[in-house]
């Protein structure tokens, strides 16, 4: 059986293709490189066991009026993984030495899930960076909680990494995993289906994004229980302005996270996109690039 060991950019996004060194490291990007407004640029950031090609129906609708980025986090995707920990404060710095080595000193960071809470850390880090935050079904941990039961098999060291290298077994059932995410992955257009199911194949087939995707898991819960206080904390003063968009299915991350994310921010307004799940950017690419462009022309 084959072993896909790369990961070629989606058609749709080729042309934007590019990649540089930070730190050291090789990191693949996207970057639409200019366009007609000449306003703070938009930086797009994926989530937990993804890459940049999530936004591939996003990013050229933006890319028609706005500078966008996007970018592979370290370890996913095409990108070298990190050497140390997978923390959220390493992904935040990632993202802000990107803006700076491309002459970028102020954008709008919208995040999807893990990428919602890397723009919130960015923006804590270096509020100067961020001229606003779009939060898509994620942010940072302001309640500190235990993981629930079904994570602990992937924050168990051996065992996380057995059950990752397993859904190498089936390429169905693998694809299958991505259920949870949609409001109705079986809706999704043929072309897209067809799409995600070689893009989740290759990321098991990748020991790269295994170890990136198990140390950021693992970091994550650290965070939830030891550091959701000081974050509350900090968002409560926060001062970037902040949309929340959140999918109305959404099984991973509820609701009422987002309504809790926007009662805490002091500047943050709250848009629920229906017929969607967690993925919003695949279920309703449209609705959001709308919400978006209203959002940063109103």
């Amino acid at each position: 059986m084959p072993r896909p060991d790369s990961m070629p950019p989606h058609p749709a996004l080729q042309p934007y293709a590019r990649s540089t060194q930070i730190a050291g490291r090789r990191l693949f990007f996207y970057d639409s490189d200019s366009a007609p407004d000449a306003r703070p640029p938009i930086v797009l950031i994926h989530g937990l066991g993804d890459e940049a090609d999530t936004w591939h129906a996003v990013l050229p609708a933006l890319a028609r009026w706005r500078r966008v980025l996007a970018l592979d986090l370290p370890g996913f995707g095409r990108s070298e993984g990190p050497r140390s920990g997978a923390t959220l404060a390493f992904y935040a710095r990632t993202v802000a030495e990107l803006l700076r080595a491309n002459g970028i000193t102020q954008a709008v960071l919208v995040g999807h899930s893990l990428g919602a809470a890397i723009a919130q850390r960015t923006a804590i880090a270096w509020s100067d960076l961020a001229e606003r935050l779009v939060l898509i079904d994620g942010g940072l941990p302001i309640e500190p909680r235990q993981p629930p039961p079904v994570l602990w098999l992937f924050l168990t060291p051996g065992l996380g990494e057995a059950f990752y290298t397993s859904l190498r077994r089936s390429q169905q059932g693998a694809y299958d995993t991505l259920r949870p995410y949609y409001y109705n992955l079986d809706a999704l257009p043929e072309a897209e289906r067809a799409f995600l199911r070689e893009r989740v194949w290759a990321r098991v087939w990748s020991s790269s994004q295994r170890r990136a995707f198990l140390s950021t898991l693992r970091w994550l819960a650290i965070e939830q229980v030891f550091r959701a206080g000081r974050y509350r904390a900090r968002l409560a003063t926060a001062t970037t302005p902040t949309t929340i968009l959140w999918g109305s299915n959404d099984l991973i991350a509820p609701q009422a996270a987002g309504a809790a994310m926007a009662a805490l921010l002091p500047r943050a307004t709250l848009q629920i996109i229906a017929e969607s799940g967690h993925n919003v950017q695949h279920e309703q690419p449209q609705e959001l690039v709308r919400l978006i462009e209203h959002v940063l022309t109103k």
